[in-house]
């Protein structure tokens, strides 16, 4: 029933953001930025409907999230990390309903163009993201939609548990990492900003691999 209730509240925020969007269409441009690069520099344009469908996306993940459990072949053991998994939820519901209003921030010169506020707010907002989940990965418990699941990992509720500690320690670093992108993404300039993003999150991810798979032969102790 809490569950439900986030979720209906949720969805309320969803639905006020969607004709939030939809009252600003009439003063909208034909065009409008969509995309920006770590420097903060429009580089990417639209029609602007597109930020309409900016922001009806997080309905559709909310809708995403709340079918998940139901589908996940493990989807009783959700019950077990219940407040995680709803942590994780809100968090991205809310910061893709923020995100969403880049455009509109845009083009009513409230965000300037090349100020870098972007890297900022969106390299900051993952990051801190990423470093919320790192700290409670440990806690979650098998299932085929959240966490680090890689094939050893769902075969073997052992190398699951310390797979996801392993796994909660890189998503800190690669959230550091992309924090440190964001907030300095002036200083690094965009390819700067994007080499250190991208190698963070590569060398991250193979290593989970790596390690779930060294775990599995029996050679990690």
């Amino acid at each position: 029933m809490k569950r439900n209730k986030l979720y209906w509240a949720l969805a309320g925020v969803c639905l006020a953001n969607l004709l939030g969007h939809a009252a600003c269409l009439p003063v909208m441009p034909d065009q409008v930025p969509i995309h920006w690069n770590w420097a903060g520099v429009a580089d990417g344009f639209g029609s602007k409907y597109s930020a309409l469908g900016l922001g009806a996306l997080p309905l559709g993940l909310l809708l995403l999230f709340w079918a998940l459990p139901a589908i996940d072949p493990k989807g009783k053991n959700f019950e077990k990390f219940d407040p995680i998994w709803k942590g994780m939820v809100l968090a991205t519901v809310l910061f893709t309903c923020a995100v969403g209003w880049l455009s509109e921030l845009s083009v009513f010169g409230v965000l300037k163009d090349g100020s870098g506020a972007v890297g900022l707010l969106v390299g900051g907002g993952i990051g801190v993201l990423f470093i919320l989940l790192g700290n409670y990965m440990p806690r979650i418990k098998q299932n085929y939609t959240f966490g680090c699941r890689t094939p050893w990992a769902l075969a073997d509720e052992h190398n699951w548990n310390r797979t996801q500690r392993m796994g909660g320690f890189t998503f800190i670093v690669i959230g550091a990492a992309t924090l440190v992108a964001g907030v300095f993404s002036g200083v690094m300039g965009p390819m700067g900003s994007t080499f250190v993003l991208l190698g963070a999150t590569i060398l991250g991810t193979v290593w989970i691999y790596v390690y779930s798979f060294l775990v599995f032969k029996g050679l990690m102790k």
